[in-house]
């Protein structure tokens, strides 16, 4: 079993990425195949792309004003790749914008290979983990995380799912040491808002809301109603399943104003995609709002 993924990325990779020591990429050949053998590519349409690399994801949505992207992915190297893909798919290669569900690194250190495109997010992105942090450290621990997936690659049977998932994760975290070791700055949005926004992009409409303080101090949900999609970042996953993150800091009026702004849509929503790739169903967001609700009200007793 892969060990602490989702503590691994909340307390390692909401972390500024910069400064590092050595590791190669790709080992051969061999090594670059397997990576694209598993990458998964799902089309909800003709105008909707989902891209993953086990827990690596972006959504492409192309638009008559060019193609909005939802996240960017963990690393340069990685994305690279989608990025091709999804230019292959659409045969379009002008990106407008992304937009970042939330500030953790998974999911923005890919922004720079998009220069010709405004990064969207909440105007805490920029401090969301990336604050007084040593990068020696840091480099310290992400090499220790690639080490300890590849100790247990060798413990593992090749080209099982196990051994694949494991796989994808050393990938991973390798690709984000390599941007550490190259020094390669982090992107942070263009555009900021505090509280909502809406992005007329020709045919097609994101609408973002702030969740307030919850998985990170940025969450956003998005939501696009000429496609009846939902994203969701990491704010749940299957059955509702809260990623609250470990603070003591809540904010639930605001969770409680986002759970009433969900609710308005929610017979409108068709595909909810989270942070991850994963496919939850409405019954899900159903569940987690409920969550939120009695979470809420025992908190305001």
């Amino acid at each position: 079993m892969i060990k602490n993924v989702h503590i691994v990325s909340i307390l390692i990779f909401s972390l500024v990425l910069s400064g590092c020591g050595s590791k190669d990429i790709y080992k051969n050949k061999n090594e670059s195949q397997k990576i694209d053998s598993l990458i998964k590519v799902q089309e909800f349409n003709d105008r909707t792309v989902l891209v993953k690399f086990g827990y690596d994801a972006i959504t492409a949505i192309k638009t008559t004003k060019g193609i909005v992207l939802i996240d960017a992915g963990i690393s340069t190297s990685l994305t690279a790749r989608y990025k091709i893909i999804i230019e292959n798919k659409f045969d379009n290669h002008n990106f407008v914008y992304v937009i970042n569900s939330h500030g953790h690194p998974d999911h923005i250190r890919g922004n720079s290979l998009f220069p010709e495109a405004q990064v969207i997010g909440h105007e805490n992105c920029q401090f969301d983990g990336f604050v007084n942090r040593n990068p020696d450290s840091l480099s310290i621990s992400v090499g220790k995380i690639v080490d300890d997936y590849e100790l247990q690659l060798q413990h593992s049977i090749p080209n099982t799912a196990e051994w694949d998932d494991i796989f994808t994760q050393k990938i991973r975290y390798k690709g984000a040491y390599r941007d550490i070791k190259k020094h390669i700055p982090v992107r942070f949005p263009d555009i900021i808002f505090p509280d909502s926004m809406k992005l007329e992009c020709g045919d097609t409409t994101f609408e973002m809301i702030y969740f307030g303080t919850f998985h990170s101090t940025s969450d956003i949900l998005i939501y696009v109603p000429e496609l009846k999609l939902l994203f969701t970042g990491d704010l749940f996953s299957k059955y509702g399943r809260p990623s609250l993150g470990n603070s003591s800091i809540t904010d639930n009026d605001r969770w409680l104003h986002a759970n009433k702004w969900i609710n308005k849509r929610i017979n409108d929503i068709e595909t909810i995609i989270d942070g991850h790739g994963q496919i939850l169903t409405t019954d899900d967001l159903r569940i987690f709002n409920e969550n939120l609700l009695l979470k809420y009200s025992r908190e305001s007793q």
